[in-house]
């Protein structure tokens, strides 16, 4: 339940600019919890009973504080009630930790000007009243950083919107001192907006003992955040107390959200949720087990259902609550056979496990909700753990660029034909992918009648990570085989941030002659194979394919690429 305070002395929009200001120039090294408080603390106490805020001033004052302060050490009085930044924009958190290994005067700096727009000569002006030592080079570091990073990200966590929770206590005292905790936060400041839970959860009367949180029905029409917060329980043991009690026992969690209660064939199983995370508990014959996995990316228009169970008959699955139509295939054959997917409560019919020895090829489901995006289907891949990935293909010239993204998976056949060879080219990604991107971005012949065709394959992770590697398709005498590069991890190759690429690996031709193949996507105008320049974006060079030579390459604008190899 979102709850705003009001009756503040002090006004709300200045004042959550402030504690912005506060919490990115204060060091990540402190803490979540600890940077929130203080951040609101400073803020507060720069603008309460002041009648006329002369705002430059303000944040002089302000910066002061922040960046000549000396962090004492952290009391823990609020160990037994944890406060943290709610999590608004999931899909930077990978910018949001590349920022925070700035400079302080940098973070101010991208405050004041990105998200206060601030002009730039008032930035400097503030930073040199602060007491900042080279305003400029603060200034520098920004415009560097957003050359990498790209200017159109912006911090995954908001300091203006708050999470509060207790946690499980051990004894009396421990709940007065939760209860206590919670009293000093809120006298810290009065937070505007403080979000205690997601709209349509009912909160806890008490932060003392561990609470079973349940959406309304219906919740995720309310609002437009569809993730999981927006889910009612469903399944047909939610009224097994004594299950729930088990399965929140088993987390050790202060409070959670029920997502799921039910028997799923030869168990019966228990989804528990809080920010960032889900568990998934087990209860078989064998005994109990837990399973504790990342919360899916919040994705209106491809929401993922989550995997209750797996066994030999295949997965089920539970269903995000607006999708109506599922249907299933497998990576194999020229072309996607779908077959309709019966679906009771939410909850799916065992899908049965696709693949073949060395390969892994879904299964492939396509969803639809009908009131959500037009009603459009979209196509998933299971991975193997908790959620599915959205699945895509990006085919290569002279095909244009779609500029609503890369194609589902299902539009396009020569989609198809890419994931299944990919599937059976390199290993199953591992963690908690949420989405998942084959980019072919060269199509031709190579030696001895052979046809090639080079993917990148890019996959991004629950918790923000990415990982991208090269693989070259090659089609012999009614035969496909495939040649991966190794992979390289967090970086924004094959994404629309970097879409100029060169890959390169030794091939073996059919008559046993090994070559090295390399080739460049559509802007590559040249590269580099050891001593060979090559003016063009494909190169095959025989050789023993002992050696590993250099691999480079630029684009039309001349700037090097990057290079799998």
């Amino acid at each position: 339940m979102r709850r705003s305070i009001r009756g503040s002395r002090v006004r709300a929009q200045p004042y959550r600019d402030l504690v912005w200001l506060a919490y990115l120039s204060l060091p990540g090294a402190a803490g979540e919890e600890r940077r929130l408080v203080l951040a609101h603390r400073l803020s507060a106490s720069a603008v309460t009973g002041r009648a006329r805020i002369d705002e430059v001033r303000l944040r002089k004052s302000l910066l002061r504080k922040v960046l000549r302060g000396r962090l004492m050490p952290w009391s823990g009085r609020l160990a037994r009630v944890e406060a943290v930044p709610a999590v608004t924009r999931h899909g930077d958190v990978e910018f949001t930790r590349r920022f925070d290994g700035l400079p302080a005067p940098a973070r101010a700096a991208y405050a004041l000007l990105r998200l206060e727009e601030r002009p730039y000569d008032q930035v400097l002006e503030i930073l040199t009243g602060a007491g900042v030592d080279d305003p400029g080079a603060a200034l520098a570091a920004v415009a560097d950083f957003e050359e990498q990073a790209g200017w159109m990200w912006r911090p995954a966590f908001d300091p203006t919107l708050v999470r509060i929770y207790g946690r499980p206590p051990v004894e009396r005292r421990l709940r007065v001192a939760a209860a206590a905790g919670l009293c000093l936060l809120a006298s810290l400041v009065v937070l505007p907006q403080l979000d205690l839970e997601r709209p349509g959860i009912a909160a806890a009367p008490s932060v003392a003992s561990p609470e079973i949180l349940r959406a309304a029905r219906d919740a995720w029409r309310a609002g437009t955040d569809l993730d999981l917060a927006t889910w009612a329980p469903r399944g047909s043991l939610l009224r097994d107390k004594e299950l729930v009690r088990r399965a929140m026992g088993a987390w050790e969690a202060g409070s959670a959200q029920l997502l799921f209660a039910g028997q799923v064939d030869d168990a019966r199983v228990v989804l528990l949720r809080r920010p960032e995370r889900v568990a998934r508990y087990t209860e078989t014959a064998k005994g109990p087990t837990l399973e504790v996995l990342p919360e899916p990316r919040v994705k209106p228009d491809g929401a993922s259902p989550l995997k209750l169970r797996t066994t030999a008959a295949g997965s089920r699955y539970l269903l995000p609550p607006w999708v109506r139509e599922v249907s299933r295939t497998a990576m194999a054959g020229r072309t996607p056979r779908w077959h309709k997917v019966e679906v009771r409560d939410g909850v799916t019919a065992a899908v049965p496990l696709a693949g073949r020895p060395g390969c892994w090829q879904g299964p492939v489901l396509r969803l639809r909700a009908p009131e959500i995006a037009q009603g459009t289907p979209y196509t998933m891949i299971d991975f193997g753990r908790l959620s599915l990935a959205n699945a895509s293909y990006q085919p290569p010239p002279p095909a244009e660029i779609n500029r609503n993204g890369p194609y589902e998976l299902d539009t396009l056949p020569q989609a198809f034909s890419a994931w299944k060879h990919v599937g059976c080219a390199v290993e199953r990604p591992e963690g908690e992918i949420q989405g998942a991107t084959a980019w072919e971005f060269w199509a031709g012949e190579l030696p001895e009648g052979a046809r090639g065709r080079w993917v990148c394959l890019r996959t991004s992770d629950a918790d923000g990570g990415s990982a991208v590697r090269g693989v070259l398709l090659t089609t012999s005498g009614g035969r496909t085989t495939g040649t991966p590069t190794p992979a390289h991890a967090g970086t924004w190759d094959c994404s629309r941030l970097r879409g100029d690429i060169v890959a390169g690996v030794w091939w073996k031709a059919p008559s046993g002659r090994r070559y090295y193949v390399a080739a460049g996507s559509r802007r590559v105008v040249a590269m580099s194979v050891g001593e060979h320049d090559v003016s063009g974006r494909h190169v095959a060079i025989a050789g023993s394919g002992i050696a590993r030579p250099r691999l480079s390459a630029v684009n039309e604008a001349g700037q090097k690429v990057s290079a799998l190899q």
